[in-house]
Parts: C-alpha cells; sequence; structure tokens
C-alpha cells in the first residue's frame, strides 16, 4: 500500500488526577524528547502551544517556561475564568514540515474530571505521508505515551469519517463505531483485562512491563481495505470494547 486514505492517531484515556503545572510540563516535555529519540527526522521541530494567546515557542524556548506556559492553559467556564477542577492542556506539533508529515501531540490532564491523550498525524487538510505511518514508530509512540501518562486503556487506530456507515472492503460487514474507531495496536491495562475473552491466536498479543496487554491488527501499516487487517481490527475493537464497555465516540 503505497498510499493511504485514513488518517492514524494514538489516543487514551487517563484517570482523574489533580495535578500541577510544574508536572505536568515537565512530563510533556519529556514525552517530546522521548519521541524525537524514536525518529528525530519525524518528530522534529516542536513548537509549543500558548493557546490563549493563539501563539507557539520552539521547544527549545518554552522548555525554561514549560510550568507558566501549562499553566496559562488551563480550562476556562463559560466567562473565560480559570477552571483548574477541569484540567490543563498540554499542546504542540512539528514545524517547518510538509502538513502530510505534521504530527500533533495533546495531553489533557491534571483535573478532577478524566482526561486523555492525542497523537495525531497530518495537518486537517491532508492525508499522511505513508512514510510517517509504520507499525514500529506507532508502536514506540504508543508504549512511551502510555509510560510518561499510564493509562486504563489506549489504541493507536485508523479513521476515516465514514468508516462506520460504508463497507471498507468488498462483501465486509459495517464496522463497529466506537470511540476506538479502526484499531491497528489495542492497549488494555491489567485490571482491564479481566473484563474480556483474550483474542483468538490469530492476534499477536504481547504482554507490557505493566502486566497490561497489546493486541495488534498486523505489523504492516494497517490498511481498512484489506479484509484480513479489517478481520483483525474487528476482533480488537470488540475486545476493547468488551474490556472498557465504552462504546461512546
Amino acid at each position: 500500500m503505497s498510499e493511504v486514505e485514513f488518517k492514524y492517531f494514538i489516543y487514551s484515556d487517563l484517570a482523574p488526577r489533580p495535578e500541577s503545572p510544574a508536572s505536568i510540563g515537565a512530563k510533556f516535555v519529556k514525552t517530546l524528547d522521548a519521541l524525537t529519540c524514536i525518529e528525530p527526522t519525524i518528530f522534529v521541530n516542536w513548537e509549543v502551544m500558548d493557546l490563549p494567546a493563539i501563539a507557539s515557542h520552539p521547544l527549545a524556548a518554552a522548555r525554561s517556561r514549560i510550568a507558566a506556559l501549562i499553566e496559562h492553559n488551563v480550562s476556562r467556564g463559560d466567562f473565560r475564568e480559570p477552571d483548574p477542577d477541569s484540567g490543563y492542556s498540554a499542546v504542540a506539533f512539528t514545524d517547518n514540515v510538509i502538513e502530510s508529515r505534521r504530527i500533533s501531540l495533546r495531553i489533557h490532564t491534571g483535573g478532577i474530571y478524566k482526561g486523555d491523550t492525542w497523537l495525531e498525524t497530518a495537518d486537517w487538510k491532508a492525508l499522511p505521508d505513508p512514510a510517517i505511518v509504520t507499525y514500529e514508530i506507532f508502536k514506540k509512540a504508543l508504549l512511551t505515551i502510555n509510560e510518561i501518562w499510564p493509562p486504563p486503556w489506549a489504541c493507536a487506530s485508523a479513521f476515516r469519517m465514514d468508516y462506520d456507515s460504508v463497507p471498507l472492503a468488498p462483501g465486509a460487514q459495517l464496522f463497529p463505531s466506537s470511540r476506538f474507531h479502526i484499531p491497528w495496536v489495542g492497549y488494555l491495562s491489567a485490571s482491564l483485562i479481566t473484563r474480556m475473552v483474550l483474542p483468538p491466536p490469530e492476534i499477536v498479543t504481547e504482554r507490557t512491563p505493566d502486566g497490561g496487554l497489546l493486541m495488534i491488527a498486523t505489523e504492516d501499516r494497517l490498511d481498512p481495505t484489506n479484509p484480513e487487517h479489517l478481520w483483525r481490527a474487528r476482533i480488537i475493537a470488540e475486545r476493547m470494547i468488551a474490556g472498557t464497555g465504552n462504546t461512546s465516540q
């Protein structure tokens, strides 16, 4: 598959956890550095967002003031008043790259409500360059984010607006709609594995150091138009839904 028809992303839920902007910022910088180590030609030229100012700062300049930047990115109420109970956002994107090679990372956490992490490929107007969508990169990125921001579940997935409303392969059933979309690599923490029946042996699985489980649809780039890939992704989606009890997008 030399071209792609789908967006690809890594997404996870985070448990509620009050946390200071300084702590969130330090972990965010650690995440950006760790991603850069995976593939410095892709995770490159990070710009860290100051959301209220609609401005960004190169990572080198943001390091020394990351706590202030995260504090500025506090959630806000209807009248724009700071609402730290709803958490903080840490956002960065790769700059000076073509749209199809752009990566963005957003962490929302630090409040009394559930948070999440998002790593997305490509500018909203473009599909990703196939060179940045590889199993090795996505698996390493998922595990890196999980290590720094431990989630109850995480997934690397493909997405297209009509994925659950039109058959993705000839003769295929409609794919189930869920917040996991079309899973490529699914992760469930040790506490969630007990809620589901383990996948059949056709699905490659790995135990993670924290006792969690990885379920892998393919070690090639996930192509949801490939019936074999789609069948495996459907099994993982079913296990993710069973393990988390969550279908809402």
